[in-house]
């Protein structure tokens, strides 16, 4: 295996080495002999190279700029090929389209910068339709003849689930499912640049269930958690389908809930909290004693002039919130 390497890529390994070697002894029976336990012991030395490449947790491919000269079991486990087929294939009928063009430079770079290893993050995709992510790491070898480069290929596919699952973790709730208050302000900041430098509507809505402490001490903590899970689902329905691709729903702490609506103007804001009011009343949560139903209540702002901070901004929503409580709940009061 390794001897069809090296004799395409550097004529002077696999058996021409041996034979050499054995050309020099041919007039001594026990030079001859010498000679050939000499070429079975590099016959060996190369099976157990390959062997070791066989073994290497990591995917290598040897690599021409016309294709692929020799793939190991882990290689061809990722690219979902035989050896044999993998042969004169090229890394880029394997790699995902978006990534085509950056691979390709890799690669280019490689072959024209020495010994210098280069590496990237890339995605693959094999003919049975996987794909994967990767660590690509590219650096020529220095040997004569054909141009030839190593790749390694090490499978990062597990570690970027886990990545984006403690991404996902840091944003969201992890009660309701929805975004947490680190993400909405967040989002929020973003959406505040871009006010900056032009006109821009930015109105934000507080919602907060009604009683809901009488929930939780007459029902118990199980219920009240059950009412906001509800919540949460039947608000993230009307909020994907009426709020626009920007706008973002999270819960802020205990029963308060902020939704974000870049976009929309104070009138738009208030139109959808109604509607968020009206789904709510209709919510049924079982309880021991029966189907128990909730109100909510919403406080409205947009971005003023006046605004110097988003803060700024949910204080007044904050207001108008307490001023819709303060006026019997269940309904929408909108800031000034």
């Amino acid at each position: 295996m390794f001897t069809k390497i090296a004799a395409c890529v550097h004529p002077e390994l696999g058996g021409l080495m041996t034979e050499a070697f054995a050309r020099e002894f041919i007039d001594d029976d026990d030079s001859l002999d010498a000679a050939k336990v000499t070429r079975q012991a590099l016959i060996d030395t190369q099976e157990r190279m390959g062997m070791m490449f066989d073994i290497m947790p990591m995917g290598l491919l040897i690599h021409t700029r016309q294709g692929i000269l020799f793939a190991n079991q882990e290689a061809c486990r990722m690219l979902g090929g035989l050896r044999d087929q993998l042969v004169g294939q090229h890394i880029l009928d394997f790699v995902a389209q978006s990534e085509v063009s950056r691979v390709m430079e890799q690669i280019d770079r490689s072959f024209e910068s020495g010994i210098e290893s280069i590496n990237q993050e890339t995605l693959l995709h094999n003919p049975r339709g996987r794909v994967i992510s990767i660590k690509l790491i590219s650096v020529r070898l220095p040997w004569a003849g054909t141009p030839v480069i190593q790749l390694l290929l090490q499978d990062v596919t597990d570690l970027k689930l886990k990545e984006q699952q403690l991404q996902r973790l840091s944003i969201i709730d992890e009660l309701t499912g929805i975004h947490n208050r680190r993400h909405v302000f967040s989002e929020a900041a973003r959406h505040l640049e871009v006010a900056d430098r032009s006109s821009f509507d930015l109105s934000v809505a507080l919602l907060d269930v009604d009683h809901f402490k009488k929930i939780n001490d007459g029902h118990g903590h199980g219920v009240g958690d059950q009412a906001l899970i509800s919540l949460a689902g039947t608000a993230s329905e009307i909020v994907r389908a009426e709020g626009g691709d920007d706008a973002v729903l999270g819960r802020i702490g205990g029963e308060e809930f902020l939704l974000l609506l870049p976009n929309f103007t104070i009138g738009q804001s208030a139109a959808l909290g109604e509607r968020l009011r009206h789904a709510a009343s209709a919510i049924d949560v079982r309880a021991e004693t029966g189907t128990l139903n909730f109100t909510v209540s919403l406080g409205v702002a947009s971005l003023a002039d006046h605004d110097r901070s988003f803060d700024t901004l949910v204080a007044r929503a904050d207001a108008a919130l307490y001023e819709a409580k303060n006026r019997g709940r269940n309904q929408v009061f909108v800031a000034a």
